[in-house]
């Protein structure tokens, strides 16, 4: 009989359990507990499925588990579930030289120099390598480059190479084609149609129409919005104040500078007709701009006036106009004699009609 039964046949008596605490019942059943352990062999783990029998008919009566596990292969996926979780180390990887990551870069400890040499200057024999964010918050000015193999710093920008669709053909519409040119190509096509021969620049000249306005005068209308638009909404003083117009300024500045590129557009042309009308155009919106009460502030405006005066003036000087055209351009520049900058072109037009008298 083992301990552990005979304790149960001693203990279950009903005058031993009448005698015996609850507490000294647990402790002898800890103690039985170990005692069998230690029996069975702690070194050896106990392995319940080999002292199990099975119990049948013919070849396989009476015998343990794990003899009948060895006649049964296991299964593939039986295989890959022991297998899951072992890491296997890779052949090729060196597990005894140290990681990548924990490489550092080496650096020179200082030479120990006697006392006595280091209380003068230190004489400049290598050259002393300055820190990172130095080099960084630093000017290209400033950086020297003392090292002997870095001599100097070079951005390589690689261009692609664009390479030519040579067997995409283009449409066969001239229409079409000429919606993709550019300003400068479109000149340059018409240029040199009417220089290979008389007969087509005449034909050129017949068929060239008078020039479109309206773009121009669409964005004279644009910019003229955005200086109103510009304005602040709530305004506790004049709308013609100072702090009005530091709101609005950077807006005439836009007006007239692109009024004046437009002029010089057409100067450039010399369609004579065409720049006198962009002028009158000009004139006109420049005079719906805003006036401001310091005389200072009115100076965007009044520029652009004497400015778009002064192409008028060099129009009528190139135009070799007679005295009809003059009397013409005359009469729809007295439309502005509000302006003292106009009344100086009207004047100098005045002056041209009198000569051709």
């Amino acid at each position: 009989m083992t301990p552990w039964t005979s304790w149960l046949h001693h203990s279950w008596n009903a005058k031993h359990l009448n005698s015996v605490s609850l507490y000294s019942i647990k402790r002898e059943i800890k103690t039985l507990l170990i005692e069998i352990y230690k029996m069975s062999g702690a070194a050896e783990p106990r392995n319940i499925l080999r002292e199990i029998l099975i119990v049948g008919a013919g070849e396989d009566a009476m015998l343990p588990l794990s003899e009948l596990a060895l006649r049964n292969p296991i299964s593939p996926d039986e295989t890959v579930i022991q297998q899951r979780g072992l890491h296997k180390k890779l052949p090729t990887y060196n597990y005894d030289a140290p990681d990548p990551v924990f490489f550092k870069t080496p650096t020179k400890s200082p030479k120990k120099v006697p006392f006595h040499l280091r209380c003068g200057t230190p004489p400049k024999t290598t050259p002393i390598r300055s820190s990172p964010r130095k080099r960084l918050n630093a000017s290209p000015n400033q950086l020297k480059f003392n090292e002997p193999d870095v001599s100097e710093m070079t951005i390589s920008c690689k261009r692609l190479k664009r390479r030519l669709l040579e067997n995409v053909k283009p449409g066969l519409l001239l229409s079409n084609g000429l919606e993709a040119l550019s300003h400068a190509q479109l000149v340059q096509l018409i240029t040199d149609a009417a220089n290979s021969s008389p007969e087509v620049e005449q034909l050129i000249y017949k068929l060239l129409p008078k020039p479109d306005l309206t773009p121009a005068e669409e964005q004279l209308i644009k910019l003229k919005h955005n200086i109103y638009k510009s304005f602040p909404r709530n305004v506790w003083g004049s709308r013609d104040s100072t702090y009005c117009f530091l709101r609005v300024r950077t807006q005439l500045e836009v007006f007239k500078k692109e009024c004046l590129e437009m002029c010089d557009q057409f100067m450039n042309s010399q369609h004579w007709p065409t720049v006198f009308e962009f002028i009158f155009i000009a004139w006109k919106y420049t005079m719906e701009l805003p006036d401001w009460e310091s005389v200072s502030h009115n100076k965007i405006k009044s520029i652009c006036m004497k400015q778009l005066a002064s192409q008028c003036a060099s129009a009528l000087k190139k135009a070799n106009l007679d005295k009809v055209a003059l009397c013409e351009v005359i009469e729809r520049m007295q439309e502005f004699t509000s302006e003292s900058a106009i009344e100086s072109c009207i004047a100098f037009a005045k002056r041209l009609q009198m000569e051709l008298a």
